[in-house]
């Protein structure tokens, strides 16, 4: 296993809580029912100096064209 496999393998096996807030996020977030199911990929290059990997959104969405992102979105059924 490589050194990142192992930091990341280590940081995963440490249960993270539901919910919990960054610092500096804001305290008018939304009720929990009304939050959107999503997901995002965090893919990690596995290489002498580990990075991520960020897509750009395309220009004709309604809602955050041309950001750049994570890979991920609103989660189907």
């Amino acid at each position: 296993m490589s050194a990142l496999a192992g930091r990341l393998a280590t940081a995963l096996a440490t249960p993270a809580t539901i919910g919990a807030a960054i610092a500096g996020d804001s305290d008018d977030l939304p009720a929990h029912d009304a939050l959107t199911a999503a997901a995002v990929l965090v893919p990690v290059t596995d290489r002498a100096r580990p990075g991520v990997i960020l897509t750009q959104r395309t220009d004709t969405l309604r809602q955050h064209a041309g950001q750049v992102a994570f890979p991920g979105g609103r989660l189907d059924p």
